[in-house]
């Protein structure tokens, strides 16, 4: 029907949306002007036929008239090119689908093909080509030319296999710890990622293996890295740096490669196997270490606090919990430190910005040669430290008086799990009780007992337990939704606390009004809540005005400077009571306000302009048998 793909997309296009500028589709096909230009042209020849064509509006842009006439032409399309939602809409989009079709293409790709496939012209496709190019120079891979037959990316595995990992999956969008992409799908779409991530949990169980969610999905990603290239006979040129590790993480991997070969009918060589290793093993934490290790790393530990009270003054020598921690975190550098070297730390960039004190003082405490030799710091490196050092920064000003309990989920590891919560601790001190800090794969497989409230890094899907996801780049933000919660729960007490079970009833037994106030009012008297005259104002207010407000409910009430306290009697009627001529409630709030406490009222009125419009809900308290159904009718 259309002589290229652009022209059946820009039809799509018109077809549904009602005017198009040409500013606007020249951005988003990546062309000039001029050519939108030629191909309204040539579509409007196509659509001569269907006496449909598309015309020019000034100021407002393209428009499609005869749409009914191009209905069926429209849906045929629509069942071969996909959906122009999921279609490609950026530069940036068709330059990342470029880099992905080179990387997986096994012979080259000619121009036209590129073309096809990403909906540009040549002349885009070459200057794309130019920018990846400039890309992977830095990865020491090169993008070669045949004349008349096309394109393709050649250079070390090992390299192709790091761009796949940090330019074609995405790792800064906030669920990448709890949820595959679209992307990721895409891209691995012959490989079962949830199955592959249920693996790697089964055989390294987070109660075993200290490994971070961040590191840990990222082990998932080079996983199915290895399979996508090993399954097309992509082998690494040269063996990685291979280090020892202990027998149970060594059984763990054997077993876990051994069951991902049998599924996918491939077989990893030595090389793959140990490039595998690496990027599990920089990220796992020894289970057990030497005594001549365990003094070696505190030795180290205690001369680098040292260091930072000597230079600074910070004393930070006796918190435990840091201690403990950066033997953690320095316990596999003896084995690693020549891996480690090119770890990358994500949060570099955020830390340096946001905890530069602290960021100061790692500096300052790995600066020192006498104590250096078996430990080389990058900046990376000593990034983490420094979250490590914030957090024992915040612990000290901590004076903890715990209330609500509260776990902590981070997916980026000890170091940031530690700074979040001695955040929450500084500025919640009263508040909470930090009953635990997990990572998102232990949190998955946790029986959660005697917790009020989750704090999360990673989005969660809990009903039966409030959940505050909090982004550890914007930590005020995060503290800011926790304060709005706890107002709303401070509010929502508030309002609870006007009801006592000893001021409630449920009665089958037919009443009067004046009757049941009188009864009411003298158990409010007996409590020491109203005055001897306070059932009689009562009766006098409901004489001037009724107050049934629906046909379920009644706010009986009195203006009276004599009453102690704010209570609301709630009474449950399963026999109607007439209150007035041709009226009659099941529902009865007796309210008796104090002179100084009117304010409280104002939360009661709120959910009571809510309930007089919810009739299922005012049936549901009036079918309440015991005070506490009553409460849960009222969340």
């Amino acid at each position: 029907m259309f002589a290229y793909k652009r022209l059946a997309q820009l039809f799509q296009r018109l077809y549904i949306e009602k005017n198009c500028s040409s500013e606007k589709l020249a951005s988003d096909f990546s062309v000039s002007k001029r050519t939108i230009r030629n191909d309204i042209h040539e579509l409007n020849e196509s659509l001569e036929t269907y006496h449909s064509k598309v015309i020019l509006k000034r100021g407002v842009g393209y428009e499609l008239l005869g749409k009914e006439n191009v209905q069926a032409l429209f849906n045929e399309l629509n069942e071969q090119l996909p959906p122009v939602e999921q279609q490609l809409e950026s530069s940036e989009d068709r330059i990342k689908q470029l880099l992905l079709l080179l990387l997986l293409s096994e012979q080259e790709l000619s121009i036209d093909e590129m073309c096809n496939q990403i909906f540009v012209g040549r002349t885009t496709v070459l200057g794309y080509i130019r920018q990846l190019r400039l890309l992977l120079a830095s990865y020491n891979l090169k993008i070669t030319s045949k004349i008349n037959i096309g394109y393709k990316v050649v250079g070390d595995e090992s390299a192709i296999r790091e761009v796949i990992s940090d330019q074609l999956v995405e790792k800064n969008f906030e669920s990448y710890i709890s949820q595959f992409s679209k992307n990721e799908s895409e891209l691995f779409k012959d490989i079962d990622l949830e199955e592959l991530a249920g693996s790697v949990t089964e055989y390294f169980p987070p109660d075993k293996y200290k490994i971070s969610d961040y590191n840990r999905k990222n082990f998932v990603i080079h996983l199915a890295i290895a399979i996508l290239r090993v399954k097309n006979d992509h082998h690494l040129d040269v063996i990685a740096n291979h280090f020892m590790i202990d027998d149970g993480i060594q059984s763990a991997t054997t077993t876990l490669l051994t069951a991902i070969e049998k599924k996918y009918q491939l077989s990893f060589d030595q090389q793959d196997r140990t490039w595998l290793y690496n990027h599990l093993f920089s990220d796992l934490q020894h289970k057990s270490y030497s005594s001549h290790q365990i003094e070696k790393i505190y030795t180290f530990i205690d001369q680098m606090l040292g260091e930072i009270y000597e230079i600074i003054g910070e004393d930070l020598k006796h918190d435990e919990i840091l201690r403990n921690d950066l033997f953690t975190h320095f316990s596999s550098y003896l084995t690693l430190k020549e891996l480690l070297k090119n770890k990358k730390n994500p949060l570099l960039p955020e830390i340096k910005k946001n905890f530069s004190y602290a960021f100061e003082l790692a500096i300052l405490a790995t600066n020192n040669s006498k104590w250096l030799n078996d430990f080389e710091f990058t900046e990376d490196d000593i990034g983490y430290l420094a979250l490590h050092i914030a957090a024992a920064i915040e612990r000290k000003k901590d004076q903890q008086q715990n209330k609500k309990r509260i776990l902590v989920v981070c997916g980026q590891g000890v170091s940031t799990s530690r700074l979040i919560e001695a955040m929450l601790k500084k500025r919640f001190a009263e508040r909470f009780e930090i009953v635990d800090t997990i990572s998102y794969t232990a949190y998955q497989t946790k029986e959660l007992e005697n917790v009020d409230l989750l704090i999360s890094t990673v989005p969660l899907k809990d009903k039966t337990i409030p959940v505050v996801q909090i982004d550890f780049l914007d930590i005020k933000q995060g503290m800011e939704k926790i304060d709005r919660l706890l107002a709303a729960e401070d509010e929502k007490q508030t309002f609870f606390s006007l009801f006592d079970p000893t001021l409630f009833a449920v009665n089958n037994q037919k009443i009067s009004r004046d009757h049941l106030i009188t009864s009411l009012g003298a158990i409010l008297l007996e409590q020491g809540i109203v005055s001897n005259d306070f059932t009689k104002k009562v009766i006098e207010r409901e004489q001037i005005a009724p107050t049934n407000i629906t046909k379920l409910i009644a706010i009986p009430h009195a203006i009276d400077s004599t009453i102690n306290e704010t209570k609301i009697f709630v009474y449950i009627s399963t026999e109607p009571i007439t209150w007035r001529e041709n009226a009659t409630v099941k529902i009865i709030f007796l309210l008796a306000v104090a002179e100084d406490d009117k304010e409280k009222l104002q939360t009661f009125f709120e959910f009571l302009s809510d309930l007089v419009e919810d009739e299922k809900l005012q049936q549901k308290i009036a079918a309440t048998t015991n005070f506490d159904s009553f409460l849960a009718a009222m969340v």
